[in-house]
C-alpha cells in the first residue's frame, strides 16, 4: 500500500514533466515553423514574379518575433542545448535573409539578367546550403537527444517536405 502511494504521489509529477517537455519542444518548432512559411512564401512570391520586398520583409520580422519568443522560454531541465543550437539557427536565418536573399532580390529585379548573374546567385544558393547543413545538423541532434531523454516522439514535418520540395 505504501508504495502503491508512493506512485500515485509521483506519476503526477511524470506526467507534468513530460507534458512540460513536449511543450518546450513544441515552441521552438513552432517557432521554427514560422519562420519556414514565411521562406516559402517568399520562394513561391520569387516563383510567381511577384513583389518581394513585402515577403523579405515578413521573414525579417517573424525571425525577430521568434528570437524573442525563444530567447523568453526557459530551457526545460536539460534543454538549454536545444534553445542553444535553435537560436543560432534562427541567427543564421536572419543573416542570410539580410545578406544573401536581399542581393538575390537585387539580382532578380535586373532587367536583363547575365550568365554571371545566374552565376552568382547559384554561388549564393551554395553557400547558404553549406552553412546550414551544420546548424541544421546540430538542431536536429539536440532535439532528437531532448525528445529521446524525454520520451518524445518527433513526427515528420510536412512543412519540411514543403521546403525540400521547393528546393528540388
Amino acid at each position: 500500500m505504501k508504495n502503491l502511494l508512493l506512485l500515485l504521489l509521483v506519476l503526477p509529477f511524470a506526467a507534468s514533466a513530460q507534458k512540460s517537455a513536449v511543450e518546450y519542444n513544441d515552441l521552438i518548432v513552432d517557432e521554427q515553423n514560422k519562420i519556414g512559411q514565411r521562406i516559402i512564401d517568399f520562394t513561391y512570391a520569387v516563383e510567381a514574379g511577384e513583389e518581394m520586398d513585402l515577403p523579405l520583409k515578413l521573414i525579417l520580422e517573424q525571425i525577430d518575433v521568434s528570437i524573442e519568443a525563444v530567447e523568453k522560454v526557459k530551457p526545460w531541465e536539460d534543454g538549454a542545448a536545444l534553445k542553444s543550437s535553435a537560436l543560432s539557427l534562427f541567427k543564421f536565418y536572419k543573416s542570410i535573409v539580410a545578406i544573401e536573399y536581399s542581393e538575390m532580390v537585387s539580382i532578380l529585379k535586373k532587367e536583363n539578367i547575365e550568365d554571371s548573374d545566374v552565376a552568382r546567385l547559384d554561388a549564393l544558393i551554395a553557400s547558404i546550403t553549406e552553412r546550414q547543413a551544420k546548424l541544421d545538423g546540430d538542431f536536429s541532434y539536440q532535439q532528437e537527444a531532448f525528445a529521446k531523454r524525454w520520451n518524445i516522439e518527433l513526427a515528420p514535418s510536412e512543412l519540411q517536405d514543403e521546403l525540400d520540395g521547393i528546393s528540388e
